[in-house]
């Protein structure tokens, strides 16, 4: 009797691993096929239509950045009903760890003796997460509305990072970090995020003409970032930076999501918001980077290529973080 029971317990457990297997393969499929392949579908027709018609980047690139993704950021906040204090969690998940790899890579790029301009372009690449695009919807899809709607606070975090941070990153490939540290004024997401506390804080109400503007504009900045990305990567070359495009992949993608776990078992997030973080800081390059480093002056072949691989690579590491949190 008690071989039988060892017997049956077997057979209960191999059924639950299998089932257990069979979902995280679906899982992996359903990513690939509804998050990812809609991504490369956009990039890749709009790297046809830059062969087809050799598009300049950097004007769609100024669309991007001053004008569509601050409407986006403005509406994250402004509309955002979180407490204060899972927000001010996941504001503090978005922005440590992402100081932190930013601080470890400059100093590996320092350690393997890149030039100021690489030196950049690798720091940006490895800190600036594509947390918007690609990140919101795959939170969605894993953790329904509630996880999107963490998501979405989380991108706004890290976009503020991209809009500061990211432009002194970008501007040091060809102006001194004085300059560098202007251009940070020199665009308005910063005053947009000023303006949608308030808005928030006060619980006040747009116009509907002005609120409606907004929200067009705001659904144009995935697009447009996406279309720049498949503009610059038809310009891609990975020649010869293999070793240091795959070292800020692995910034990126494995480094990042190890501090965000630590630092959330520090600060005690629980639930969907270490779930979230930590998936959310797994996420590629984002590809804002290349938007910057294309305006700013900073290597944006380096960049673009890293976009390029390390979205590749996050099929697979992503699926091993969600198994890992789910």
């Amino acid at each position: 009797m008690a071989w039988a029971a060892r017997q049956t317990s077997s057979k209960c457990c191999a059924s639950g691993n299998g089932k257990q297997i069979n979902r995280r393969m679906t899982t992996f499929i359903e990513i690939a096929t509804n998050i990812i392949a809609p991504i490369f579908l956009v990039v890749g027709v709009s790297v046809l239509v830059d062969r087809r018609f050799d598009i300049d980047p950097r004007a769609l690139s100024r669309l991007v950045v001053y004008l569509f993704a601050p409407c986006l950021i403005f509406e994250g906040i402004a509309y955002s009903d979180l407490s204060g204090g899972e927000a001010g969690q996941l504001v503090t998940l978005a922005i440590v760890p992402s100081l932190a790899v930013a601080l470890i890579a400059w100093s590996v790029a320092r350690a393997a003796g890149f030039d100021q301009r690489l030196q950049g372009a690798f720091v940006l690449a490895s800190t600036l997460i594509n947390a918007g695009n690609y990140g919101v919807p795959l939170n969605r899809f894993a953790f329904g509305a509630e996880g999107e709607e963490r998501a979405l606070l989380f991108f706004v975090a890290t976009a503020i990072v991209s809009y500061t941070l990211g432009i002194y990153l970008a501007s040091l490939g060809k102006a001194p970090a004085r300059k560098a540290l202007l251009n940070v004024f020199s665009v308005p997401l910063p005053y947009a995020v000023a303006v949608a506390l308030v808005v928030n804080m006060m619980g006040l109400d747009l116009p509907v003409a002005v609120g409606r503007s907004v929200g067009l504009l705001s659904d144009a900045a995935i697009p447009g970032m996406l279309v720049t990305l498949g503009f610059q990567l038809s310009r891609a070359s990975i020649r010869g930076q293999m070793k240091a495009v795959l070292m800020a992949s692995g910034m990126r993608l494995i480094v990042a999501p190890v501090i965000a776990f630590g630092l959330a078992v520090l600060i005690g997030a629980t639930g969907l918001t270490r779930q979230v973080s930590i998936v959310q800081m797994g996420m590629p390059t984002a590809v804002i980077s290349g938007v910057l480093a294309t305006e700013f002056g900073a290597d944006s072949e380096f960049v673009t290529a890293t976009i390029l691989v390390d979205t590749l690579l996050s099929m697979l590491t992503l699926s091993v973080v969600l198994t890992l949190v789910m």
